[in-house]
């Protein structure tokens, strides 16, 4: 059976493409249009994924849609009316998209993709979030939690997956949402909703949790569950703002866009409000965990949607919750919708997750560039130089494990700065990736049991050691905190032997790694985006598949 899964005009729309249950490819539409996040019909990403899989449109037997849109417009009707006439602006706009295409996207699938409307099928948005965690991941019967913001109406899902079967015990309705809580905060901090969620995890490693009782308040036990005291907040009616001025009488002024930010003594009020945050989704997640163990007595746990991609809640998950083991999907997101969505429609197990989106983009050589060997890789790195490496088939997922990376010696005190800076990032309180071979991870991480995969795909933030104290300094946050990447030789081999290398002549096995990125643009996909990337950035060299392109004496890429 061949399947097309779609997730569409939320974030990080994507394609999937599933051939007798195995997942042929996947890729987001984000790399191919440039615009990071894109929420599009994914078009492109649909065209690739069936030239990669190698099935032509008509020969498809269903295409899966990741929600039902009557479904969900009726949730933003209902939530509308319920609140006029203060929804009086967000009501007209939300009336012209869904009347413009949304509510009618069987016909435009059908039509686009060029099949008969028969074979266009919808799948509930979380209950496709947590096929995509279950059915790719080792294990036979799990226990299956998502906590997103909102899908139809659901935002938080309880199930059980068992053999190729995923099923839903119990849920938390919009617009009780530990997703909007933390997207609102994440306003209110000045950042961006539903994009910058991860920065604030990190600024809370830099402040002191003293607004947890006030948030504690906001969120409220619901017999294991939870509900979300509405008066401070605008889910139900305003995706412009996410927060009513009674946040502001709570928490105190907020920070707008392009303001300084408050995160060092003797201010550091941005960077308590986001200590505060971060202590509340953890304490209500790990008691969803705990009711969702008595429901579902498994060692397994599957954690997917929004807050599965906070590191440091992941991690805490893995050593406080109930479950012996927990499975995160590298792509737990929206995209990751798009593989759940297909393989409901077509329920058998695929364990070959590590090669999912292989979505094949094959560079052609430029004669301007000249072979490079690993050893000459290893001495630039070695003499402090930054450099992005491009090699193989683009990568499906929030970020890049091997293919498109920035890569620098880790020994430096201002190392993860000054990596960060090189494309465009600026925020100082941000670290990088470090990785690390895996068998050596026990001298500088402490790894909860249970832990290697995760942080072989860069999804736990761990205290470190005092060797990589000693060793990276820069890579540390304040709170004792990094971020690993096990590189294991099978899976990554041409990362583990860079850094092996690297250890053999400095007797320090890591180096730094951020994904090939500007600032607000996707990962690079092809080599001229990273040509244009490298061109943009101060990175020293930029190497593609064997080759290597360097700056003329003048500082400009060559």
């Amino acid at each position: 059976m061949r399947v097309l899964g779609i997730s569409a005009f939320h974030r990080d729309s994507a394609a999937a493409l599933v051939v007798d249950g195995h997942v042929v490819a996947a890729a987001q539409e984000e790399r191919f249009t440039r615009l990071a996040g894109d929420r599009a019909f994914p078009t492109r990403a649909i065209r690739a994924v069936l030239m990669e899989g190698g099935v032509p449109a008509p020969e498809l037997d269903h295409v899966v849609f990741y929600e039902k849109p009557l479904r969900k417009f009726e949730r933003v009707l209902v939530n509308n009316l319920r609140a006029f006439p203060r929804s009086a602006k967000s009501f007209s706009q939300g009336l012209f998209l869904w009347l413009g295409d949304r509510i009618w996207i069987k016909n435009r699938i059908a039509t686009d993709i060029g099949i008969a409307p028969e074979k266009v099928l919808f799948a509930e948005q979380l209950l496709a979030t947590a096929a995509g965690a279950f059915l790719t991941s080792p294990a036979e019967e799990a226990a299956l939690l998502v906590v997103d913001d909102a899908g139809e109406w659901a935002t938080t899902l309880l199930g059980r997956g068992e053999g190729t079967r995923v099923e839903q015990l119990a849920e938390v309705q919009h617009p009780h949402s530990l997703g909007l809580v933390a997207s609102a905060l994440t306003q209110f901090l000045g950042f961006i909703p539903g994009e910058d969620e991860g920065k604030v995890e990190m600024l809370a490693a830099w402040g002191e949790p003293r607004f947890t009782s006030q948030l504690d308040d906001l969120v409220r036990d619901d017999g294991g569950l939870f509900s979300v005291e509405q008066a401070p907040f605008r889910f139900g009616y305003d995706s412009d703002r996410l927060y009513e001025n009674a946040l502001v009488e709570l928490l105190g002024p907020p920070r707008f866009p392009g303001e300084p930010l408050r995160y060092r003594s003797p201010d550091s009020r941005d960077a308590d409000v986001a200590a505060s945050l971060q202590v509340l989704l953890e304490t209500r997640v790990l008691a969803i965990a705990r009711e969702l163990a008595r429901r579902v007595p498994s060692p397994d746990l599957c954690f997917a949607g929004a807050l599965s991609l906070n590191r440091t809640l992941v991690a805490r998950l893995l050593r406080e919750s109930p479950f012996e083991r927990v499975h995160v999907p590298f792509a737990s997101g929206k995209s990751g919708a798009a593989i759940g969505a297909a393989l409901l429609a077509d329920p058998r197990r695929d364990h070959g997750e590590d090669s999912l989106g292989s979505l094949a983009i094959h560079v052609a050589g430029d004669p301007g560039g000249r072979t490079i060997q690993t050893g000459e890789l290893s001495d630039r790195l070695e003499r402090g130089e930054r450099i992005g490496l491009f090699e193989g088939p683009m990568e499906f997922g929030p970020r890049s494990l091997q293919n498109r990376l920035i890569l620098a010696d880790a020994r430096g005190a201002q190392a993860s700065r000054e990596l960060l800076q090189a494309c465009q990032h600026v925020e100082p309180f941000l670290t990088v990736r470090v990785a690390v071979p895996a068998e050596e991870a026990v001298r500088f991480f402490e790894l909860p049991a249970g832990a290697e995969t995760l942080a072989g795909r860069g999804q736990l933030l761990v205290p470190a050691t005092d060797e990589l104290r000693a060793a990276a300094p820069s890579a540390l946050l304040p709170n004792g905190l990094a971020w690993p990447l096990l590189v294991e030789q099978a899976r990554l081999p041409r990362l583990h032997g860079l850094v092996a290398e690297h250890g053999r002549r400095t007797g320090v096995p890591l180096l730094l790694a951020s994904d090939f990125r500007l600032r607000g643009s996707p990962l690079v996909c092809s080599a001229v985006d990273a040509a244009e990337g490298f061109r943009r950035t101060t990175l020293s060299a930029l190497v593609v598949d064997d080759r290597i392109y360097e700056r003329d004496p003048d500082g400009d890429a060559a």
